[in-house]
């Protein structure tokens, strides 16, 4: 047997011993493993969610002997997501963070001064990074060679043409020139060319930088936009698309096994509104945003991973990170607010392989709304870079209402802007299922949005400020979804 057979049975030896896999999910992320084992390049990994992106820096981390990852995630929940996951591999994955009792850090800080540690991955926030706690851990780490690879994920937030920008991201890029010899992966999932480059040049990566790019079309996920506000019902319509996308399934399948669905909200009310209506329509639904408390927030989104309650109106810090792969849908109650967001969001569904659906529901009021607070954004913004900031946000929402406003292949879009060639589509959108009747709804809903802008006032005609236009159009904006919600709960409580 050649040599690298021999590795090549090795490698799928410990794939399956660590992870429980028989094989990779695709031989792109089969290559970028083998890539990184070797140490000798900075590497740069772009897949889809639910392309096994993850797996790329854990299993080389895993067969680094008496090595340290340092990954640097964006949110708690996402590295609480991972390090559980990789616990009940029995991998031992920790983390630092600014939530911790006294007790756990210490013990975590502990096993990282032994000469074997038994950690094999540490994530850390990037806020965390900036602290003397983490600088002095890093360079006792480095000082006796037991750092393996700094990992940094979601790594589009690094650039202010991201859909997520993080300013503590562009920190990370002083800790590579300060340890040269480690080796830095770069994931994501969501990068246009733009902020690919942006990503190469803040984190200060090394150049030959090995890349594995996946293309973004997923055959399985079939996307469309409703027009809401040509609907008579819009809540029984959504009903409607809940039960077709869970659809009958075995009865003997486990809870944790269904199917499931995420319907994504802009604001914590929708949330509540749309899981009590969908709750009193016959379809268990509960509400999940940050003004619940932690403990409620982990227990909703542990009842919906066991299947407990099928589907979970949330706002978009809920998600990632959690690898259930029976998602049969996810729908966006409104516009998102980009098409790196959106698809980000979106391909959380059918992570199984299996047919989902992805859908927005898009209205001229959620779009005036959110348009509005942008805007406002932009002229509360007291520095250049918030202008900029807020100018990039306002321009990637115009580009998202494009996605939604243009007959076009909605997986065409998702090429275009992540610079692949056009996808085969065929029947994967409603665009290319029936041109011609989203045609006629774009219509009728364009025609209908001209109309009523012409009776719209411009703020510079108001005799009052704009912060205070802001103010007022906010607290309208609250007491009609409070009444909304009134409304709707009385009338389907007599159905």
């Amino acid at each position: 047997m050649s040599n690298s057979s021999e590795k090549n049975n090795e490698l799928y030896k410990s794939l399956k011993v660590y992870f429980g896999h028989s094989k990779f999910k695709s031989d792109l992320q089969k290559d970028a493993v083998e890539t990184i084992i070797k140490r000798k390049y900075d590497v740069f990994v772009s897949m889809p969610t639910g392309s096994g992106k993850s797996l790329c820096y854990q299993l080389p981390a895993v067969l680094q002997k008496d090595k340290i990852a340092i990954v640097f995630s964006p949110l708690l929940a996402l590295m609480k997501d991972q390090i559980d996951h990789l616990q009940y591999l029995n991998i031992c994955a920790e983390t630092i963070n600014s939530k911790m009792t006294q007790t756990d850090r210490q013990r975590v800080l502990n096993d990282l001064k032994c000469v074997r540690p038994n950690t094999r991955l540490l994530y850390v926030t990037p806020e965390q990074a900036a602290t003397m706690t983490f600088k002095n851990i890093l360079e006792d780490l480095y000082k006796y060679d037991k750092v393996s690879y700094i990992a940094v994920d979601e790594a589009h937030c690094v650039s202010q043409w991201g859909h997520d920008f993080r300013p503590d991201y562009l920190k990370l890029g002083q800790l590579r020139t300060l340890y040269p010899s480690i080796p830095w992966i770069a994931l994501t999932a969501t990068a246009s060319a733009a902020v690919v480059d942006d990503i190469f040049k803040q984190l200060h990566l090394k150049n030959p930088v090995a890349k594995f790019k996946t293309p973004c079309f997923r055959s399985n996920l079939y996307y469309d936009v409703i027009f809401q506000d040509r609907l008579e019902d819009s809540y029984s319509h959504l009903k409607k698309f809940v039960l077709k996308c869970l659809g009958t399934e075995n009865s003997k399948l486990r809870p944790h096994e269904r199917g499931c669905g995420i319907i994504y909200c802009r604001t914590r009310e929708l949330t509540e509104e749309v899981s009590i209506v969908l709750t009193q329509l016959g379809i268990n639904t509960k509400a999940y945003h940050a003004g619940l408390k932690d403990k409620q927030r982990l227990e909703v989104q542990e009842q919906w991973f066991d299947g407990k309650f099928q589907v979970i109106a949330a706002t978009i810090s809920f998600g990632m990170g959690v690898d259930k792969s029976t998602v049969r849908f996810v729908c966006h109650w409104g516009v998102p607010s980009s098409i790196p967001a959106y698809y980000q969001e979106s391909g959380r569904a059918g992570r199984d392989g299996k047919q989902a659906y992805c859908r927005i529901y898009h209205s001229r009021t959620a779009k005036s709304s959110y348009e509005f607070i942008l805007r406002s954004e932009g002229n509360r913004a007291k520095t250049q870079q918030k202008k900029d900031q807020a100018q990039a946000s306002y321009k990637a929402f115009l580009k998202m209402v494009e996605y939604c406003e243009t007959i076009r292949c909605r997986h065409w879009t998702f090429a275009e802007y992540f610079g692949d060639q056009k996808p085969p589509c065929k029947n994967r959108c409603d665009v290319c299922v029936d041109m011609k009747s989203v045609e006629e709804h774009l219509s009728h809903f364009l025609s209908n949005t001209l109309v009523k802008s012409t009776k719209l006032v411009h703020a510079s005609q108001l005799n009052t400020s704009y912060d205070d236009l802001y103010e007022e159009r906010q607290n309208i904006i609250h007491l009609k979804t409070e009444k909304i919600m009134k409304r709707k709960q009385k009338r389907y409580l007599h159905l």
